[in-house]
């Protein structure tokens, strides 16, 4: 008896030991820097795979629970050698996946591989939600309320002091033995002050014709100037102040150029297409997004700490693409007998039907770029009209457009022409009737 107790006492340590061998054989299969892991996740692997759903390929997170260590070696290297092997769980999921090749990555070392697993093993914490209510960026909040109150109170201020200032005026005057002075006296006797001062009085007026003038002016220059809905102004004026962009033309979706052309530096002619070989730029269908936003769901998204924006879910601008198009982003397949839904997209650019404005004309004969007349969109977060788009603006662009002579064949002979004609001279727009009426009127 003592000895079968003193064989369980050794045996103890020894089945602790081959736990905690097997323990360390299992970390060490994912030790790694996860740190490091996330920036080549991001960089080879993010486009296909995600960490905690399925996209073009599998879930990733964890996979160090599922597969071997050496099976997920040999399939990160060269799937299709590893498949050409035999194995039958490489076969199973290249058939799972339709056949959708993965890339070979021969050329990361297994160090840069055991850090790309470390961090599926160990993916950052999702943020907790404190609120479900709006979150609004520093700088972006609306305080027009706040300043027509400011300016209220101002006024009911003003008003107040020059009711004290009166006040005080005729109760010295009392103690002087004198007769108060009502409002409509004293209103009398400036009257009577500016007559007997006929300088100040034309001084004045000058200055307060000038100012009507030019109120005039802008107003008149304002007519027949057409703009996005919600615009107070025919446009608005550069470098608009944060926030002031979202009086300018809120969409049914947050689309965020500075996002799309900016920071990803997508072309402007792959969304807007048509505006290569039309008279209209087109607003892209919904199509159009879905040929990224079918695996791009926005949960890969961050804030400026580098936290999930939406705590890794899905963005809910986004979910409205999949609202209008019938798309479930779960099973990655468009419903069956969905009932699509329009996005009403706001329109921000329009020129009254006797103005002809031709995109292509623009884009691809004459290759003037998109920022010329609607300004640095790939810094816009909400788009704005930047530019007046007047008759004036267009003319003085045509004074001082040059043509693209050198880099445009279709206009060969013609360009060939021209440069005789003016003997080394700038041709402009202006030079090959860009200032005929007809052009743009008819």
């Amino acid at each position: 008896m003592k000895n079968l107790y003193r064989f369980h006492i050794r045996l103890i340590p020894l089945m602790l030991s081959i736990f905690a061998m097997g323990f360390a054989a299992n970390a060490q299969s994912i030790e790694g820097d996860a740190a490091a892991g996330e920036k080549l996740f991001k960089t080879y692997c993010a486009s296909c795979h995600k960490l905690d759903s399925k996209a073009i390929g599998p879930a990733l997170g964890g996979v160090t629970d599922r597969r071997e260590t050496d099976w997920l070696y040999s399939w990160i290297k060269n799937n299709a050698t590893f498949r050409a092997s035999g194995n039958s769980d490489a076969i199973a999921i290249f058939e799972e996946y339709n056949g959708s090749v993965m890339p070979q990555f021969e050329y990361l070392s297994d160090e840069e591989i055991g850090n790309i697993l470390a961090y599926t093993a160990n993916p950052p914490a999702k943020p907790i939600v404190v609120s479900d209510g709006p979150v609004v960026a520093g700088g972006e909040a609306d305080n027009s309320g706040m300043q027509m109150w400011a300016m209220i109170i101002l006024g009911a201020i003003f008003l107040v002091l020059v009711f004290i200032l009166a006040t005080v005026r005729n109760t010295l005057r009392v103690v002087k033995g004198e007769e108060p002075i009502t409002v409509v006296e004293d209103a009398s006797n400036y009257a009577k002050f500016l007559r007997k001062n006929t300088g100040f009085m034309t001084v004045l007026t000058i200055v307060v014709a000038v100012a009507f003038l030019n109120v005039t002016y802008w107003y008149l220059m304002d007519v027949g100037v057409e703009g996005g809905k919600g615009i107070e102004a025919s446009y608005m004026p550069p470098h608009p102040e944060p926030g002031q962009e979202a009086q300018y033309g809120e969409q049914p979706i947050a689309f965020s150029h500075k996002l799309h052309a900016g920071e990803n530096q997508i072309d402007c002619n792959y969304c807007h297409s048509s505006a290569r070989h039309s008279k209209t730029s087109g607003i892209p269908s919904a199509n159009v997004c879905m040929n990224c936003h079918m695996y791009v769901n926005g949960s890969e998204i961050t804030d400026e700490a580098g936290n999930p924006k939406y705590g890794g879910e899905r963005s809910p601008e986004i979910q409205k693409i999949y609202d209008a198009v019938g798309w479930d982003a779960d099973k990655l397949a468009y419903i069956e007998g969905y009932e699509e839904k329009p996005i009403r997209w706001v329109r921000i650019h329009n020129l009254p039907d006797l103005a002809y404005f031709n995109h292509a004309q623009h884009v691809t004969a004459g290759q003037v770029e998109c920022q010329t007349c609607h300004g640095p969109v790939e810094e816009m977060e909400v788009m704005y009209q930047y530019s007046s788009l007047t008759m004036g603006w267009c003319i003085n662009c045509h004074r001082e457009t040059e043509v693209k002579v050198n880099t445009n064949g279709y206009y060969e002979p013609q360009h060939d022409k021209l440069v005789e004609k003016y003997h080394g001279e700038n041709i402009t727009v202006e030079k090959i009737g860009g200032l005929e009426c007809g052009k743009c009127h008819y």
